[in-house]
């Protein structure tokens, strides 16, 4: 049942006064007799805090600490969470959860507590007065291990888990390797346990200039991975995740888990960019995907190349 399940959410907060009340509403509205919700605020300077702690609600739990930015916030708040929780769930301070989110999430999760079980869902995108825009994209292909390598299926404010999936988050990990917890969670999840993408909405994901990583869908979603890339290494964030994850678990994976992550994680990331670029497989969920995934190595490999003196002929 329900209402004897024990979630814990979590949530992490950053200048969110705008509209975490509205999200904490829709939370306790539909949290069941043994819910809590466990926020952390990542140094926010904003009435954050101050409109947390208003709601005077004994379910909300309320820590402040330094800003160490949304993933490390996140896989800190996992730390810090209760051991004995039957699921744990994580929450952005900006969004609607629809109602039956959480009971939506149970069903998947109830019959398989012990076992390593990652849930995540679409997503209808609206605007900043909650007017709908589009659906997120509905995957075509299944979650897996080989998709997880390379690309990240699993929004985090949709996900929600088991104590076995948020035992393999945390054990001998490197935060500080670590940009994205939700690909993280996927990639720990697909490699040990099982990935279940609900096709049915479950969140109302607002966007607006605020969001850390707003994805869309379609071509806005392209655009918002464009312009982050223009900023920050993604192939960096890739096989700094890669090295994180072979510390912690590659002497746990079958061979087929082995092979796949031995094709892709070279002692250097030049020779996995080329060999990658080159590949026949299939990596991402679309052709588009792939296309992208594709130049974008090519982009990175191109800016790890030393200048060329066209007056010498040698390289400078």
């Amino acid at each position: 049942r329900v209402s004897l399940m024990r979630v814990v959410v979590l949530m992490s907060t950053y200048n969110g006064e705008r509209y975490v009340e509205e999200q904490l509403r829709s939370i306790l509205d539909q949290l069941p007799e043994r819910g809590h919700i466990q926020v952390r605020d990542d140094g926010s300077t904003d009435a954050t805090v101050a409109r947390i702690q208003a709601f005077g609600d004994e379910r909300i739990t309320l820590k402040c600490g330094a800003n160490l930015g949304f993933a490390r916030s996140f896989l800190t708040l996992m730390a810090d969470a209760p051991d004995d929780a039957d699921m744990y769930m994580l929450s952005d301070q900006d969004d609607v959860w629809l109602p039956e989110k959480i009971a939506r999430a149970w069903l998947q999760l109830k019959d398989r507590l012990d076992e390593p079980v990652l849930y995540c869902s679409r997503m209808q995108l609206v605007d900043v007065n909650l007017k709908p825009i589009e659906l997120s994209i509905n995957w075509p292909r299944p979650p897996s291990f080989e998709n997880a390598l390379t690309e990240n299926i699993v929004t985090g404010c949709t996900a929600a888990f088991t104590r076995a999936v948020r035992r393999l988050a945390l054990a001998k990990t490197d935060t500080s390797l670590i940009h994205f917890h939700d690909w993280w969670l996927y990639l720990v999840t697909a490699a040990f346990g099982r990935v279940v993408f609900d096709p049915q909405p479950t969140i109302l994901y607002r966007q607006h200039d605020g969001n850390a990583i707003g994805m869309g869908a379609g071509f806005r979603r392209y655009w918002t991975i464009l312009k982050f890339i223009l900023k920050t290494s993604w192939v960096k964030i890739m096989f700094d995740q890669l090295h994180a994850f072979s510390y912690a678990h590659s002497g746990s994976l079958d061979s087929e888990h082995m092979q796949q992550m031995n094709s892709m994680f070279y002692p250097r990331r030049w020779q996995s960019a080329v060999a990658l670029i080159f590949s026949s497989r299939l990596h991402r969920q679309s052709l588009s995907g792939e296309v992208l995934f594709r130049t974008l190595l090519l982009v990175e490999l191109v800016r790890s190349l030393p200048p060329i003196s066209f007056f010498n002929g040698s390289r400078i």
